[in-house]
This record gives C-alpha cells, structure tokens and sequence, in this order.
C-alpha cells in the first residue's frame, strides 16, 4: 500500500509547490505525492525545475488543482493547458478535482488528462453523497477520489463512506485521509479510529491531508498512519494463517 502527503499539509509554513518541501516528504520514506495547486495564481510550472530522478522516488504522483467554481470558463481552459504542460513531464497518475454543480464538463474532455472527482465535505452543497456523485460520473466517466475526513463531515458514523465504497469501488483509485475537528486535522491528535478503520483493504495510494505547523508533526503524522496500516496488516495476515474453524 502506497502512503504519502498532500503538499498542502506544510501551508502555513511552506510552498507546497517548492523543493524543498516536496524533498520532505521523500526524505521521511513516502513512496505517494500529490501536489497541492492551492491558488490559481500561483505558478504551477515550478515543480518542472525538478529533473526525472527526483520524482523517481515516488511510485504515485497526483495532482489536486485550485477549486474552479469561481472562474470562466476561458480561465480554467488557460489553467488546463499550463496543467498538460506539466503532465506532459511529470506523468501525473491522477488531477484531482472538486466538483460544482455548474460544471461544465465540455471543457476538461478537451484535455486528455487523467482526471478523478472528489466527493465533498459538510460545507458543499454538491458531490457529498451517492445520488449528485452519480449524476456527475454520468456526464463525466472518470475516476474518484474517496475523502475519508469529507465522508466523516457528513456523517461521523462513517456508514456514508461504506455506502460510497459499495457504490462506486470500481471507480476509486485513491484516498485522502486526515482527522476532523475543524477542518483537516492530524489523526495523530483526533484519535479518531473510526476513520482509519474505513480506510479499504485495497492496495490503493493513501494521501495524508492532514494540516501540521512543522515537520517535526508531519513526521508524526506519518508515523501513526504507518503504524496502523501495519498493524491491520499483521493482524490480516494473522488471521489468514489461523482460521477461526
């Protein structure tokens, strides 16, 4: 199982765009990476001063882009282009986006692009639950992003994310995983078991978003996760060799 960072986690301190920040997350052992486009205006061409060897350490390479409910659609076919020039290097396995019920989804099958649709969290109005998800992958088949923190928002029983994991399994190709308090929180302080338990036992690249003031908590954050996957592993493989009979 692939486990990584969102570089979006490291905002308050540092550009996730950067480097050095994306050299974090190499350096503590991650083998999955997306890259958090936060803002519009920031320059997305940046992470293309980084050559072939460095993004060899990552096995997953993902980008999120800017929510784009607020742009024309001139402006966001003008985004998608400087996104094809960077895919066309970097080879991104998944763009992330985040779906508004005005879509117009016309524009993005221009591009041929590997795109995935994210369902939202309690603050949306769209793509939060089975019926407007399936409405949106009917205009537009491409593949999906399970929030596990945006399913908790929703419904803290957790029984949502099981009804989106029966829905549209096939179709999920990755998943984003903090704790929720406010907003993206590190699980290492939520505790919140309960999502960590609906992370699927599928061998799926598992992008930690959860937001941290320094490395230092970064690095905790890693480590819980880390920690608990392999713990279920232990106990998975456990339970294989001792059948209950």
């Amino acid at each position: 199982m692939m486990l990584g960072f969102s570089t979006g986690c490291l905002y308050k301190t540092l550009n996730g765009l950067e480097k050095e920040t994306i050299s974090i997350f190499g350096g503590m052992g991650c083998d999955a990476i997306e890259i958090m486009w936060h803002n519009a205006d920031d320059d997305l061409t940046k992470v293309l001063e980084m050559d072939d060897e460095f993004w060899k350490q990552f096995k997953s390479i993902s980008l999120h882009i800017p929510s784009l409910d607020a742009y024309s659609d001139v402006k966001i076919a003008s985004l998608l282009e400087t996104v094809v020039q960077v895919h066309n290097k970097i080879h991104f396995d998944m763009i992330v986006l985040h779906p508004y019920e005005a879509m117009n989804w016309d524009i993005f099958r221009q591009f041929d692009l590997p795109f995935a649709i994210e369902n939202m969290d309690w603050r949306k109005d769209f793509g939060k639950y089975t019926d407007s998800l399936k409405d949106i992958f009917s205009k537009f088949d491409v593949s999906m992003v399970l929030d596990l923190n945006h399913c908790y928002s929703n419904d803290p029983s957790m029984k949502l994310a099981e009804e989106l994991l029966d829905v549209f399994g096939d179709r999920i190709k990755k998943i984003h995983l903090s704790g929720f308090g406010t907003y993206h929180d590190p699980l290492y302080r939520t505790k919140q078991e309960e999502i960590l338990k609906a992370i699927p036992d599928k061998n799926l690249p598992i992008i930690i978003e959860s937001v941290c003031d320094t490395v230092e908590e970064i690095k905790e954050e890693f480590e819980y996760v880390k920690s608990y996957l392999e713990k279920r592993n232990q106990q998975k493989e456990t339970e294989a060799e001792n059948p209950i009979k």
